[in-house]
């Protein structure tokens, strides 16, 4: 390794497991939406796009974009993958 160069601390084990257990709780959470669903809490969320730039995006109106995120939002609250995952991270 040539001297001076910059090593990245390496993440603790514990960490790099629970962000490995999000990212699985996350995935199967959203493969439970359907694709519509999925595509819109994926846009807004992730992607950080307007509602407007979804619909427009989807082909879908402004308001079929707020009650498929509403919906999709409520069936993710109910998802036991990811309801494992906040008591886990009450410990």
């Amino acid at each position: 390794m040539a001297e001076g160069a910059d090593v990245p601390d390496d993440a603790a084990p514990d960490d790099l497991a629970n962000e490995i257990a999000i990212r699985v709780a996350v995935r199967q959470a959203l493969a439970t939406l359907t694709q519509r669903q999925r595509a819109v809490v994926v846009m807004r969320s992730f992607d950080d796009m307007s509602e407007s730039d979804v619909g427009q995006a989807l082909s879908i109106a402004v308001g079929t974009v707020k009650s498929t995120t509403a919906q999709a939002l409520a069936k993710l609250r109910q998802d036991p993958h990811l309801a494992g995952l906040m008591d886990r991270e009450s410990l």
